[in-house]
């Protein structure tokens, strides 16, 4: 067994006999090149931001602009062998090694570790993106929202770092080790893509040719439905429901507010979960009669009309909600969980209708006047209750996959923090 030492720094813990520690700060240079005030205007870039991040470190897509056009923090250059850590919404654990990339390229919002003689930098990498670490990052940052840390507070951050030989056998030892284990999570995040593809197509083709192979067919007259069966109609969705706008009681009246209400917005649900029973916000009986939302009734649809528009659930229980969702009560007996499953596939149409600069949009009037494929009552039934069965039997694969993967990320976490704090010698 490995012989262990008190670190000295509590959230640390015990390190291996010959390591030491030190800060940051001494084992590499923070922030240390940045694009002069007197660049050329024109000078043109790639830029990265949180959203160029990939999950498990690297650098995806970024964006190319002009000095003059870029944001005002956008100065920081890194170099290959850097690693880069995201300095706002740290929960975001946006850390990254930059490999393979041209020199200056920018970054905003991050501090730029470029390791010195001290620290190995593929080493340093994974120590950096380890759960001790991050979790000390997040620990130390201020802020609700967009919780934030400074570069200088970072660099005085302790680390315990083993000899050069020792370091550059970790950082080999842990690309093979991630490598592996990257390679599974792939495997098995592109058979959760077929599968989720089929699970679409199945429903397409259910809520808009029918069960029957041989019935014969006609023209929609809508163009990206194509034909459906003879004795289907195609009817705008008020035809089909009564549809319901939702608002918003005032945020700063307590009385408003913490009530037995419930309420939902489009954050609170989403399609894949099918059903909704309640929102992260209550209101209270004052509150809806101070604005203009409805009480809608159990076994309605909720449908998201922004942020994104599409998303679609049938509430549980009765509830109101706010303006970015519109809700619609079935009419003459119209079986929900067809409309669901039609709604379901048919979101990037939906999206299609929607308008807006700031953020996309569907208004009521183009919603309720979008076509949807029409059968019978009763096939209406006989159609959801296929894609009942079907859709759960392909869920039941894809939740045991995405089981799969959530259990070798973890693992991917603790090879990782088991090897850069000396807890396994490679």
């Amino acid at each position: 067994m490995r012989a262990m030492k008190d670190s000295g720094i509590e959230w640390i813990g015990q390190i291996p006999q010959g390591w030491h520690v030190d800060r940051l700060k001494y084992c590499a240079d923070l922030d240390s090149e940045k694009l002069s005030e007197k660049t050329d205007p024109e000078y043109a870039f790639n830029y990265i931001d949180i959203s160029s991040v990939t999950e498990y470190g690297g650098i995806g897509s970024t964006q190319e602009m002009t000095f003059d056009k870029s944001p005002s923090r956008a100065r920081m250059i890194v170099h290959d062998g850097d690693t880069i850590i995201s300095t706002v919404r740290t929960y975001l654990k946006a850390i990254a090694y930059i490999d393979g990339l041209e020199d200056h390229v920018c970054s905003t919002g991050f501090c730029v570790v470029t390791p010195n003689e001290k620290l190995h930098p593929k080493f340093g990498y994974y120590l950096l993106q380890s759960d001790y670490f991050v979790q000390k990052i997040v620990s130390e940052s201020v802020g609700v929202s967009y919780p934030a840390i400074s570069s200088t507070e970072i660099g005085n951050m302790s680390i315990a770092i083993p000899d050069p030989e020792e370091q550059t056998r970790i950082a080999l030892h842990l690309d093979n080790k991630c490598a592996e284990i990257d390679a599974l999570i792939a495997a098995k995040v592109k058979t959760n893509a077929l599968l989720k593809e089929r699970r679409q197509s199945i429903i397409y083709e259910a809520v808009t040719k029918g069960l029957n192979p041989n019935a014969p067919m006609k023209d929609s007259g809508v163009e990206w439905i194509g034909e459906i069966p003879e004795e289907w109609e195609t009817r705008r969705i008020k035809y089909c429901f009564d549809v319901f706008a939702g608002a918003t009681p005032k945020s700063g009246n307590s009385e408003f507010w913490d009530g037995d209400v419930v309420w939902v917005t489009p954050a609170d649900y989403t399609t894949e979960q099918k059903y909704i029973t309640q929102g992260r916000k209550y209101i209270t009986q004052e509150g809806f009669e101070s604005c203009s939302t409805e009480m809608i009734p159990a076994g309605s649809l909720i449908f998201s009309k922004r942020a994104p528009i599409g998303l679609v659930a049938i509430n549980m229980v009765e509830l109101c909600t706010n303006q970015g969702c519109l809700s619609c009560v079935p009419k003459d007996g119209n079986d929900v969980e067809y409309f669901y499953y039609a709604f379901s596939c048919f979101a990037e149409q939906f999206d299609l209708y929607g308008s807006g600069t700031t953020f996309k949009e569907i208004s009521a009037d183009a919603f309720v006047n979008f076509p949807i494929p029409f059968p019978s009552t009763e096939e209406q039934k006989e159609i959801s209750e296929h894609l009942r069965i079907k859709c759960s039997e392909l869920d039941t694969l894809i939740s045991a996959n995405e089981a799969t993967i959530q259990k070798l990320k973890e693992y991917r976490q603790s090879i990782i923090y088991e090897a850069v704090t000396g807890k396994i010698e490679v």
